[in-house]
């Protein structure tokens, strides 16, 4: 099947590589047919189904579709024509125009002249509210220019492809799960989204063992619950251990198991699959005084012990620790790392590792 998905922009590489993990997480081959800002075709060894269960767990894709056919402005009208729309159009439907950029574009008209012709042949009727069915023309591929202030903008598109929506982003679960909402909440916290975004990056598969050994309020845990996986989380401040334990058990989770340890003294009696964490940054009492990047080194020695031979640690750290050196001396190697800046002074690094 070919797929169309519509990707967050709000970072140049983690939603492309997130999605990627996914796909791999989940044994599904894909081959990237093209890119374009926001948007990758891929061809998948997939079922709707598969791709339900790929869409409904990605922090930074907005949109899975199925697609239908691809051509250009100038022949939209004539391939549309030429669809059998019985195959795709079997309940109520409605046809949406999205223009990835902006570009200039009478959304209404189009919208209103393919949905008539779509109804005419497919005999089903149009809902604007709750249809069955969203049939959708994506305006990608644009023609940019740069005018004197070196402002961008799309002079015309060159592609729109048409597809049927499998699966959008459900935004209500990043908006219920922000962290000032849970039972415990301490400043800093980490966004739902990305929190979600480093557990698809761990590999992290139903059923796994996840580990998070700097659990601080529980927010990585408690997306890689949702895949019902067993969680094992541990800090060293005590307020933190406790707060981890209302938040998990507030949103009903039960096989979970919370320590107040310091990493380096961590003693597990199992092997885990998938390690996600957001080690404080800097100097403080937290790290009981210690270096940062004398933590990081002397953390991943200890958390390497525990992790399986086939798993990932995904970790975030600020732009001012190399993490190459941190690596040194560890049994653990870096695959790929992402920036994601929080505010003017700090970047945080999103980095991906293996054992050697």
């Amino acid at each position: 099947m070919e797929i169309t998905v519509v990707l967050s922009q709000e970072n140049e590489t983690l939603p492309k590589a997130e999605l990627l993990s996914r796909l791999e997480t989940l044994d599904i081959k894909y081959t990237i047919l093209n890119e374009y800002p926001g948007i990758i075709e891929l061809d998948v060894g997939a079922t709707w189904e598969d791709i339900v269960e790929l869409g409904s767990h990605l922090g930074y894709t907005h949109e899975i579709l199925k697609t239908i056919s691809k051509t250009t402005p100038e022949k939209l009208e004539e391939s549309i024509e030429d669809i059998d729309w019985t195959k795709y159009v079997t309940d109520s439907f409605k046809v949406r125009v999205k223009r990835m950029g902006g570009g200039d574009v009478d959304k209404d008209k189009i919208e209103r002249n393919i949905g008539g012709f779509i109804k005419q042949k497919s005999n089903m009727s149009v809902s604007l509210d709750d249809a069955i069915c969203t049939i959708k023309l994506i305006y990608t591929n644009p023609e940019q220019v740069v005018n004197e202030y070196k402002e961008v903008s799309i002079k015309k598109y060159n592609k729109v492809i048409i597809s049927q929506l499998i699966i959008e982003q459900d935004k209500k679960h990043f908006f219920d799960n922000k962290p000032h909402k849970r039972p415990y909440f301490h400043p800093g916290s980490m966004s739902p989204k990305l929190a979600l975004c480093m557990v698809n990056l761990a590999h992290v598969h139903n059923n796994d063992t996840v580990l998070d050994p700097f659990c601080g309020t529980g927010g990585i845990l408690i997306e890689a619950g949702i895949l019902n996986t067993k969680l094992i989380g541990s800090d060293i401040e005590k307020h933190m251990y406790e707060g981890s334990k209302l938040n998990l058990a507030h949103e009903g989770f039960e096989d979970f198991k919370i320590m107040w340890e310091d990493v380096r003294k961590l003693e597990l009696d199992e092997t885990v699959d998938a390690v996600a964490m957001d080690p404080p940054y800097g100097i403080s009492t937290t790290l009981g005084g210690d270096n940062t990047k004398e933590l990081y080194h002397e953390a991943l020695i200890a958390i390497s012990n525990y992790l399986k031979d086939d798993g990932y640690i995904c970790m975030a750290s600020p732009h001012y620790i190399d993490l190459n050196e941190v690596v040194e001396g560890t049994p653990l190697k870096i695959n790929q790392q992402h920036a994601i800046r929080m505010h003017k002074s700090l970047t945080r690094i999103i980095t991906v590792l293996s054992k050697k």
